[in-house]
């Protein structure tokens, strides 16, 4: 029997939930608010959104089995609890639950709260001289992050964006002039990961750890970005990752879900991405998200052997089991503007080289923020088309990734290092 699938999103994120869903047999109707080519040609029935907004009146003409909520956005404005009203089971956790990521002030005390491992040094301000106080007490070695969703580039850490206390403090009155209060934690060191789990609000089973790749330009120089590519290793595991390192982060991420259905009173169901920084103290979380990390989703996708629509529906009927993942090591690069994230280049075509692309073993293409006209592919302000490889090594899959990227073409970069501390 065929199952009708409402996914919601248009970024490349979404293009690889899209792939994963079409794979195991799941007729899709996407929900756009950018016309992703990638995503489109997948789908069966395309809606068209100026923006993913409140606006429901689209339901209506549409008849599904359950629904995938891609990005963050929707989650903050309840699409999960909405779509339900309307008898759809949702992949994606209601609005109460999703505030572990569309406020870091909710998920900071939630594990101060339920004394949830992991958490930092972390204050709460909401004035200059609460602001003073905690860049004191912190010896001026912060970082300094906006309570809401920035798409990962609000946070700034002393010592890289900041050279000087009033530098800081100036930051940080901004975003309490925005939010009404802004969050500084202790600065944490170490070596990032992403740990991302299934959940049906009972079980939570893990997925291949990844590491991705923040900052804009090579040896992790420049602002932080939504990331410029991540990487998996044919273990599931990563180098720099002990087992025990491992039984701590997922006993993190369990405790956090449970402590969601105890302080909101609703069951946290879907995705939970942990963002972590392995020290010399164990892991300590930098942030939740409450779905899929782009690039984070097309690694992990990629490897998903069970068939990606039984996982959706047994986090909906709350009867997950184990899924199964492949042995083999991804690489992710992403091709953005000139530009970014600064001053990216909007409205530039872009050329792929298809036919010589077809030609590399292993690499699938995901459209990210693009536009389509015609037949061209426009870049906008975001990351325009992520690169993707499978291989038995980090090495061969790596070396893939960057020769497929000598066939895309425009007013573009990527990064040259990714994954190049491994080799």
């Amino acid at each position: 029997m065929e199952n009708n699938v409402i996914l919601i999103g248009s970024g490349a994120r979404e293009h690889a939930i899209a792939l994963a869903l079409k794979k195991s047999g799941a007729n899709i109707i996407s929900i756009l608010d950018k016309k992703n080519p990638g995503i489109i040609r997948l789908s069966s029935k395309v809606i068209f959104k100026q923006s993913l907004d409140t606006d429901f009146s689209w339901i209506k003409n549409v008849k599904a089995d359950l629904a995938v909520i891609g990005p963050e956005k929707p989650l903050s404005l309840g699409y999960a609890d909405t779509l339900e009203t309307y008898g759809i089971p949702v992949v994606g956790p209601y609005k109460k639950p999703a505030q572990i990521e569309t406020s870091k002030i909710f998920a900071r005390k939630l594990m101060e709260q339920y004394n949830i491992p992991g958490n930092p040094i972390f204050f709460v301000c909401e004035n200059e001289n609460e602001v003073r106080h905690a860049l004191k007490e912190l010896n001026f070695e912060a970082a300094i992050k906006p309570d809401g969703l920035t798409g990962g580039k609000g946070v700034k850490i002393t010592g890289d964006h900041f050279q000087d206390i009033e530098q800081a403090v100036d930051y940080a009155m901004q975003l309490i002039k925005k939010d009404g209060a802004v969050i500084i934690e202790q600065k944490l060191k170490g070596t990032e990961f992403t740990a991302q789990a299934f959940t049906d609000g009972r079980e939570i089973y893990i997925m291949p750890l990844v590491k991705d790749y923040k900052r804009a330009y090579d040896n992790d120089q420049g602002p932080n970005t939504g990331s410029m590519g991540a990487i998996s290793f044919p273990d599931q595991q990563l180098p720099y990752i002990s087992n025990e390192t491992l039984e701590k982060t997922i006993d993190i991420m369990k405790k956090a879900v449970q402590a969601v259905k105890r302080e909101t009173g609703e069951p946290y169901k879907g995705i939970i991405y942990g963002q972590f920084m392995q020290t010399i103290n164990g892991p300590f979380l930098i942030e939740f998200n409450a779905r899929f990390g782009d690039p984070e989703a097309m690694n992990v996708l990629s490897l998903l052997k069970t068939p990606f629509i039984e996982v959706a529906k047994q986090i909906t009927n709350k009867t997950l089991k184990k899924p199964s993942f492949e042995n083999k090591a991804t690489f992710c690069l992403y091709v953005v503007p000139e530009g970014y994230p600064e001053n990216p280049v909007k409205n530039q075509p872009i050329m792929i080289d298809h036919e010589k692309i077809s030609q590399i073993k292993n690499v699938t293409l995901f459209y990210g923020s693009v536009n389509q006209q015609d037949n061209q592919i426009l870049t906008t302000s975001s990351r325009t088309l992520a690169i993707l490889t499978t291989a038995p090594t980090l090495l061969e899959a790596r070396n893939t990734a960057y020769e497929a990227a000598r066939y895309i073409h425009g007013k573009i970069r990527f990064r040259k290092d990714i994954g190049k501390e491994f080799l």
